[in-house]
C-alpha cells in the first residue's frame, strides 16, 4: 500500500499498488522515509500502519519482481 497525505487537508489515504504503477517508483518510496515528519509518522502509527524502512527493501524488490530480483537492479 501507497499512503498519501494530502497537504491541504491533512488526510491521510491507503492506495493500493496497481499493476501498471510503475515498480521502479514503487521501490523507491522507500527511500523518502527518511525525509517523514515525526508527528505523520506517530500519527500513521496508531491508525496501525507500520512504515516500511530500509530494511524491508530486499522484501520490497522480491514482491515486485520476484526472486531473481537482483537482475532489475542493473
Amino acid at each position: 500500500m501507497i499512503i498519501h497525505h494530502c497537504l491541504g487537508c491533512g488526510k491521510i489515504s491507503t492506495n493500493r499498488i496497481a499493476g501498471d504503477d510503475n515498480t521502479y517508483t514503487v521501490a523507491t518510496l522507500v527511500d523518502e522515509i527518511k525525509h517523514i515528519d515525526v508527528a505523520i509518522a506517530t500519527k500513521l502509527q496508531h491508525q496501525g500502519i507500520r512504515l516500511l524502512t530500509q530494511k524491508d527493501k530486499q522484501n520490497i524488490y522480491r514482491t515486485l519482481y520476484g526472486y531473481k530480483f537482483e537482475q532489475y537492479l542493473r
